[in-house]
């Protein structure tokens, strides 16, 4: 009985066999090739160590700080017109949105659930803020992108430019219609161990993105080494072919649509031009790949944001952004 209702709630839904059997595949080719794939968790560790875990872990705990001691109230009021006239938003998304600018995925996702456990946004302002407060940090996109894969900080700039323009402007296809509620001033709670447990806290989210990092990584190399990921970039390919643009760019544009780390690196191995390859990474940088929103997810899931609100949201972001990241490859 149990078996007929599993098999029959697999037929009822092509997507759900379709994942199944993707990941039935991959847990095979663990049990094939487990060299590989403890060698591809390794390294996708190490990256995580080396540079995901100093940048996020120091944001994560002030964030937490400012958000549990009301200081991210009074920062956001800052925003307070520039923020209710764009998007009709409360003042606090300015600050949500200025931190996820700073510091990069998922800190601007983590914000609106602790805020939103917090009482102090609703559903609706979450969705809102959501569509402009999602974003990468200068770090990853100059330091890592730009400067240390395709060795021109100037490139990294322009991808900046275009990125947070890109999500600014995201944000008004967003506009809440009506004027959100403005929320009684947020307490701080009266404890002796704040920072204990704001430490606490954003330990646990750094390991849950690292677990994630690697489990994303172990995915890409699995795919390409199965042959996977070529399948199913070759349309992709064949289309870019047709258009007179390099087909190996859809195997990057397929990597970084799981993973954005992995996509970025392959697509600076192809040895493009900074204009060429300007609006590729926009792209991939705006709309983030599954990694990145299974990391936001997990945190801002909390304020009603489901996933496929959010991957409207980061595909309406990557189109913005590729469209000015094509005017700024003109003059690059």
């Amino acid at each position: 009985m149990v078996k007929t209702r599993f098999f029959r709630a697999l037929a009822s839904n092509p997507k759900l066999v379709a994942v199944n059997a993707l990941i039935c595949a991959l847990t095979i080719a663990l049990a094939v090739d487990p060299k590989q794939c403890i060698a591809s968790v390794h390294s996708a560790l190490g990256m995580f160590v080396q540079s995901v875990l100093p940048a996020l872990l120091p944001y994560f705990f002030f964030t937490k700080l400012l958000t549990s001691l009301g200081a991210a109230r009074a920062i956001g009021d800052l925003f307070r017109r520039p923020v209710a006239l764009l998007y009709n938003a409360p003042p606090i998304g300015g600050y949500v949105c200025l931190m996820s600018l700073l510091s990069g995925y998922p800190v601007g996702a983590r914000l609106l659930g602790d805020l939103y456990k917090a009482g102090v946004i609703d559903g609706a302002d979450a969705r809102c803020i959501s569509s402009f407060a999602s974003t990468s940090g200068p770090l990853f996109v100059v330091g890592t992108v730009g400067t240390a894969m395709f060795g021109s900080p100037r490139l990294g700039y322009a991808l900046l430019a275009c990125h947070v323009a890109g999500a600014l402007l995201n944000g008004l296809l967003y506009r809440r219609r009506k004027t959100s509620m403005r929320r009684a001033a947020f307490v701080p709670p009266c404890t002796d161990n704040v920072l204990a447990s704001a430490m606490t806290d954003s330990i646990l989210s750094v390991a849950l993105v690292g677990g994630y990092i690697a489990v994303f990584g172990l995915a890409i190399d699995l795919l390409i080494s199965t042959g996977i990921l070529g399948a199913i970039a070759s349309p992709l390919a064949k289309l870019l072919s047709a258009l007179g643009q390099d087909p190996r760019v859809a195997n990057s544009l397929a990597a970084g649509a799981v993973e954005l780390t992995r996509g970025c690196k392959l697509l600076s191995e192809i040895g493009l031009e900074a204009k060429t390859a300007l609006p590729y990474l926009a792209g991939m940088l705006s709309f983030g790949g599954v990694a990145i929103a299974v990391q936001s997810l997990s945190f801002c899931s909390v304020c009603g944001i489901r996933i496929g609100f959010f991957a409207l949201t980061k595909a309406t972001q990557a189109a913005i952004t590729i469209s000015l990241a094509c005017l700024v490859s003109l003059v690059l």
